[in-house]
């Protein structure tokens, strides 16, 4: 797998922005053809989350799905060799950033909850470029060297990623001040989530990101890098969560509820950018 993501990067490196963008589409419809274990979740997602279109439309966005998915891989790979000024000109509200998260949180520290949705391995190398140094929380490559390719990456923009078995509990025990933990947070890993309802129907979601804002101090912004119809990204930034309340479990129990709540608002705007390539409804309950 490393050597494939090795060749990956190197051919990001070489070709031209409109070809790359090519080949990511047809690589995503042969993908969208023969994956018919993630065909069938994207179906089942959309049946969700669009439940009145016609087969025909939904078909449209399922392989729109894919086609996301491939053009985030595609950036992914050409980070390596992509200029950190013409990273910044992805996002289009990159110069606005610093001012719109100090006015959100009020001039407080915070953290960045996000989910699976839009681009948020970019995300956090745009944060990076803002000046921020990032915690995030991610799962384990499958090979030493492929973990070191992310690292390096992750690295070069200031991220420093904390394995998910042991993740939450480093942050909590050490969070330099000033430092941003963005956390994705739309998949229970552990089977402890909270039980809530997203899109009408109950899922778990987990626990950690309000945890962390709780005995942090933090201030819990949501975002979501979502791609535009040019290419480009805008960093959608949601409305500042801290309920009031000293009762901890249910501080993170009002904090989860209303981060689904504004995830759900963001993700209607545009399903085909919900990157979750299984029956989230049925496989994501505690």
């Amino acid at each position: 797998m490393a050597f494939w993501y090795a060749l990956a990067f190197r051919a990001a490196a070489v070709l031209p922005p409109w070809l790359r963008r090519l080949v990511a589409r047809v690589i995503a419809w042969g993908y969208f053809v023969i994956n018919r274990t993630q065909r069938r979740g994207v179906f089942a997602n959309l049946r969700v989350m669009q439940p009145n279109l016609p087969w025909t439309r939904r078909l449209s966005l399922a392989v729109r799905t894919f086609q996301q998915a491939a053009l985030n891989l595609v950036d992914f790979f050409s980070l390596p060799s992509t200029a950190d000024d013409d990273i910044r000109k992805l996002a289009i509200n990159f110069d606005e950033l610093p001012r719109q998260l100090h006015d959100i949180a009020g001039g407080r520290p915070f953290c960045l909850v996000t989910g699976h949705y839009g681009h948020w391995e970019l995300a956090g190398a745009m944060l990076g470029l803002a000046g921020y140094r990032v915690h995030a929380i991610a799962l384990p490559q499958t090979s030493e060297a492929l973990q070191l390719l992310y690292e390096t990456l992750r690295t070069r923009f200031g991220v420093l990623a904390h394995d998910i078995r042991s993740g939450l509990r480093d942050i909590l025990r050490n969070l330099p001040e000033g430092d941003v933990p963005a956390i994705v947070s739309d998949r229970d890993y552990t089977g402890s989530g909270e039980q809530v309802v997203f899109f009408g129907r109950p899922v778990s979601f987990p626990r950690g990101a309000a945890m962390i804002c709780f005995r942090k101090g933090l201030v819990g912004i949501p975002a979501f890098l979502v791609r535009q119809q040019d290419g480009r990204f805008r960093l959608e930034l949601g409305s500042a969560i801290r309920p009031e309340t000293d009762n901890e479990h249910l501080w993170i129990r009002q904090f989860v509820v209303e981060f689904a709540r504004q995830y759900e608002a963001v993700a209607r705007k545009d399903s085909t950018q919900f990157l979750n390539f299984y029956a989230y409804w049925e496989d994501a309950r505690a």
